[in-house]
Formats: structure tokens, C-alpha cells, sequence
């Protein structure tokens, strides 16, 4: 194996441990802030089940990122800039306890690298992909209120144990659909490589599992507590709608923003107790910093790939 390819393989396990602290961990978030589990716990729980997604469904994701957003193949050594490129700019998301969305900055890269290496975009695949980007949090905060609401009614007792079982079931399916959805962005960008799809997977999946694990417990807590202040009804109701809405991103292979489906679905549910329970100055903060990443990891792919 020739060190380009061993180089782009440790690029997609390096963004597969930052997708597993950065996107993975936010699924546990309302968990963790309810009390029903734990934050290494956690942790470990969503890593687990971001595995199984991947392995089953990630490869509907990895295809778009790979072959969809492109035309032509990416070279190995495009890839492997990619990949670097993009996890180094989501490891700020640990140091600044802002949740950065991987498929914004990969997704970001993977366009940039275009303009460097000469492949042409598919600018329908990127605007259908953008505009699913735009409408999730709306759909997001929308449908977590109305289910917020119904479990107010349904579920009086916000201290049932039911209550808290059902909102561990609803952490462990979200992450399951954050894992199918986000580690498509870790190997996409490999199928040059002519490896098996399902040994791609399972190897994005694992450095999934060990971000989540080692490194997520900062940004389970960043969820948690810094947007918005929410008990297991609403936080069942963030979960449902932030997987509902991410399953029909995998359906279609658009790499989607579990960041930001999340914590529009946290906002909304919370914003049935009133809207001051969310940081309105935190959350402005950080969509610029969503923003600035997509420009930035494109800017970045871009002069790197000259300069190669």
C-alpha cells in the first residue's frame, strides 16, 4: 500500500473520530440533561449505535459524498486532503464547546478540492443538498414543538420511569441515524480506492464509535445545558423529530447536519415552556460558525490543493 492511500485512510479515521465527538455526541445530549443516563455513558451508548447505522445504512451517504457532489472520480490524494482539511476544522468544535457541523465543512472541502484537483460539481446534487440544509430546522423546531406539547398530555408525570426508557430508546435511534448519516463523510471520499464498501463503513464506524466515547462528553455537555433547558418529554420530542427528519436525509443521501437538526429540535421543544430557556446569543454564534466553516474548509481545500 503506497503512503498517499495510507495517508487518506488515516484522514477518514481521523474525521470519523471528530464526527463521533462533534455530530454523534449531540444525540445524547437531551439524554445525558434529563438524568436518565450518565454522560460516559452516554457517550459510549451513541458510539455503539452510531456503529450499527453506519454498517447498515451509511452507504447511501458515502455514495453522494464520493461520486454525487463531483463528477469524476477523487483522487487519493484529493481525498486524503479533503478529509485532513475538514477534521481539522471540526476538532475546533472541542476546544470551543460549539457543536461544528462535519457535513457543512466536508461538504465544504469536497467542493473546494474541485476547483484545485479539476473535477466539475454537480450543482443540482449541491443545491438539492442545501436546501434540505436550510429547511431541516425549521421542520425540526416545528415538529419537536407539536410533540412536546402532545407529551405534556399524554405524560403527565414527567418523572415516569417509562418516561426515561423511552427517552434512551429515542437516544439510541438517533444515533444510529447520526452514524448512517455522518459516515458517509468520513469515507465517501475513498471510493477510489476501490476497497469494499462494507469494510469503508465498518472502519468509519469504528472511529466513530471511539470519538464518541473518548471525546464527546464536552459536547454532550454543550447541548445539554447551554441552548436549552429541557426535561425528558421535550427532550423525547427533540430526538424524535431530529431522526425523523435525518432518516429521510439518508433515504435520499443527503449528508445531513445532525448538529443542527438537533439543536433546532432542542430549541423547539423548549420553546413550549417559553422562549427564554434558549441562548439566543449562543445559537447566533453559532450558525456564523457553521457558515464560516463551509466557506472556510472550501477556501482552505482550494489553496492546499494547489499548493499540491
Amino acid at each position: 500500500m503506497d503512503p498517499v492511500t495510507i495517508f487518506a485512510l488515516l484522514g477518514s479515521v481521523f474525521m470519523g473520530i471528530s464526527i463521533g465527538a462533534s455530530s454523534v455526541a449531540p444525540a445524547f445530549g437531551p439524554v445525558n440533561s434529563s438524568g436518565a443516563v450518565n454522560v460516559l455513558r452516554a457517550a459510549l451508548l451513541a458510539g455503539i449505535f452510531a456503529l450499527v447505522g453506519s454498517i447498515v445504512q451509511g452507504g447511501n451517504v458515502a455514495n453522494t459524498v464520493g461520486s454525487g457532489i463531483l463528477m469524476g472520480s477523487i483522487s487519493v490524494l484529493q481525498a486524503a486532503t479533503v478529509l485532513i482539511v475538514a477534521s481539522a476544522l471540526v476538532i475546533v468544535s472541542f476546544l470551543t464547546d460549539y457543536p461544528m457541523p462535519t457535513a457543512f465543512t466536508v461538504v465544504g472541502a469536497v467542493i473546494g478540492s474541485a476547483f484545485s484537483f479539476g473535477n466539475a460539481v454537480s450543482w443540482s446534487v449541491f443545491s438539492g443538498t442545501a436546501l434540505y440544509w436550510l429547511l431541516v430546522p425549521f421542520f425540526a423546531a416545528g415538529l419537536a414543538y407539536v410533540l412536546a406539547k402532545a407529551l405534556r398530555e399524554i405524560v403527565p408525570n414527567k418523572d415516569s420511569s417509562k418516561l426515561k426508557y423511552l427517552l434512551v430508546v429515542s437516544g439510541c435511534y438517533m444515533a444510529y441515524t447520526a452514524g448512517a448519516g455522518s459516515v458517509g463523510l468520513a469515507v465517501g471520499p475513498l471510493s477510489s480506492l476501490e476497497l469494499p464498501q462494507l469494510f469503508l463503513l465498518t472502519l468509519g464506524g469504528l472511529a466513530i464509535l471511539a470519538g464518541s466515547w473518548i471525546y464527546s462528553p464536552r459536547i454532550i455537555k454543550a447541548v445539554s445545558y447551554d441552548y436549552s433547558n429541557i426535561g425528558p418529554r421535550r427532550s423525547i420530542a427533540s430526538l424524535l423529530s431530529a431522526a425523523f427528519l435525518a432518516q429521510i436525509g439518508i433515504f435520499y443521501g443527503v449528508p445531513i447536519s445532525f448538529n443542527e437538526a438537533i439543536i433546532a429540535a432542542v430549541i423547539g421543544s423548549g420553546l413550549v415552556e417559553g422562549g427564554s430557556s434558549v441562548d439566543g446569543r449562543k445559537l447566533g454564534r453559532t450558525v456564523l460558525a457553521w457558515i464560516g466553516a463551509f466557506l472556510l474548509a472550501g477556501v482552505l481545500t482550494f489553496a492546499v490543493g494547489l499548493l499540491i
